[in-house]
């Protein structure tokens, strides 16, 4: 039963990223009618519309890939519309550029502006039925989360708040108090909470294994570590080789070079924003208008890292160096727009060029935050292996809300799992999150105490007394 929800999971994502690729070529022949007939412009050859279909597939697959467009279901619809509409600009966009390149291809431009209209109505109309007949193809998988205290709850949590359409929730199980095979026996898959050891996680591995279960692990630094480790052996002993955490001299060269080239394309594009950004602020309240603060990135060393100002004057003598919440009374209504869009971060590129940060990687901390988190989060300096970043994985798969501790695990998957595709990938896809305004909110400290067993939803909580002081 597993394996062929399973195999109809795959072969309807199959069947969903060949559509998605049809319609989007389909888009363009259908530019190509209107150009020629509805404009009442003279019938011109069809052969360069053929020859440059293969380069609208190609780009198709690839902005589709980088957006999530295929997992249409896995998300919220919204997030699948933006994916969409961002995916089919930068088809466009590329197609453009490489006929504008690449000699021969007398294709004119006006007919990708009409194209994007149709690849848009066609791709929304088409992720609609996706949407809906996507639970026929992927029914729910019931869960049991493993675990012991306040993290096994928040996974819980953070299940219901995604509405994850494919894990429901079934029960929560104290280990320290009772592990009974019969809650795994009735449920198709297990997360494990990171507060377990690694004893106890390898305890309800083998279990799993034996009951032919699917188990889901929020990565530690052990597991971080051994994600993609080398195979390799000594005489017939196979063993795992876990490079050092950090990027060789020619990832760096390469990344160095990339963030040059970059940054001065994102400066010239953006250095209208920044002068109209630089007026609204100056004339809201006179003060200044970039804001310096002292962060640090790889190896401990500090620099001043440029935003522009979305707080009020000498907002941090009010309170001291504090994060930012959700209602932070500091943010000024133009900061709060500012930070929503990203607008702030612009003139980090400056950063950026003198070699302070990189475009992409983990985000810079100041040095007291720092000190905090290192003390309270295992593992926290390693994020330091690299030089702080505009974006990174973190902002892309998180948002303001994420835990320091899960930000942190994301930080660490990106240094261990580097490459220049992977840069390119999350950039494209912070350029998404700009215009989503749930990324942007701030950091909030009590979502423990604002569920309601009845909200949870949880059909059974083995040892209920373990988790009752924690829910209303």
């Amino acid at each position: 039963m597993r394996r062929s929800m399973k195999r109809d999971s795959r072969i309807f994502s199959s069947v969903q990223a060949f559509i998605d690729v049809t319609l989007v070529c389909l888009g363009f022949n259908l530019a190509y009618i209107v150009y020629n007939y509805f404009f009442g412009i003279e019938f011109i050859n069809i052969k360069p519309y053929f020859e440059v279909i293969p380069l609208v597939a190609l780009a198709s697959f690839i902005f589709f890939s980088v957006y999530g467009v295929f997992k249409c279901g896995e998300k919220p619809f919204i997030d699948t519309i933006f994916s969409v509409v961002l995916s089919a600009f930068f088809v466009d966009l590329s197609s453009v550029a490489m006929i504008f390149f690449v000699k021969g291809f007398n294709v004119p431009r006006i007919t990708f502006v009409i194209a994007f209209i149709f690849q848009i109505v066609l791709l929304l109309i088409w992720k609609m039925v996706v949407f809906k007949t996507f639970p026929i193809f992927n029914k729910p998988k019931d869960v049991a989360i493993i675990g012991v205290g306040e993290e096994t709850l928040a996974v819980a949590i953070k299940a219901l708040e995604k509405g994850l359409s494919r894990l429901k929730v079934k029960c929560l199980i104290n280990i320290e108090k009772d592990f009974c095979n019969d809650e795994i026996q009735n449920v198709d898959a297990v997360i494990i909470s990171p507060e377990l050891s690694n004893i106890q996680k390898e305890e309800i591995l083998t279990k799993c294994m034996a009951l032919n279960k699917n188990v889901y692990i929020i990565p530690e630094l052990f597991e971080i570590a051994m994600f993609n480790a080398r195979l390799t052996q000594f005489d017939d002993l196979p063993v795992f080789c876990v490079d050092k955490l950090g990027l060789s001299v020619e990832q760096q060269l390469i990344k160095r070079i990339t963030d040059i080239i970059i940054s001065l394309i994102c400066i010239i594009i953006s250095l209208p924003i920044m002068l109209l950004t630089y007026i609204i602020i100056k004339l809201y309240d006179g003060g200044p208008v970039i804001f310096s603060q002292e962060r640090t990135t790889r190896w401990n060393k500090e620099f001043n890292l440029y935003k522009f100002r979305t707080m009020v004057i000498n907002a941090e003598q009010m309170t001291g160096p504090v994060l930012a919440s959700e209602r932070d009374p500091r943010i000024t209504p133009i900061g709060a727009f500012l930070r929503a869009t990203r607008i702030d971060e612009l003139p980090q590129f400056f950063n950026v060029l003198k070699g302070e940060m990189s475009i992409v990687g983990p985000r810079p901390e100041r040095k007291f935050f720092i000190d905090q988190f290192t003390k309270d989060i295992p593992n926290f300096e390693y994020r330091l292996a690299v030089k702080a970043g505009i974006t990174g994985l973190a902002q892309v798969m998180g948002k303001y809300t994420t835990t320091p501790r899960d930000k942190l695990r994301f930080d660490l998957l990106y240094i261990k799992n580097y490459s220049i595709l992977m840069d390119l990938k999350i950039f494209f896809q912070t350029i998404k999150i700009m215009f989503m305004k749930a990324a942007s909110k701030g950091f909030s400290e009590d979502k423990l105490n604002n569920y309601t067993l009845k909200e949870l939803n949880i059909s059974n909580l083995k040892n209920y007394s373990a988790f009752e002081s924690m829910i209303k």
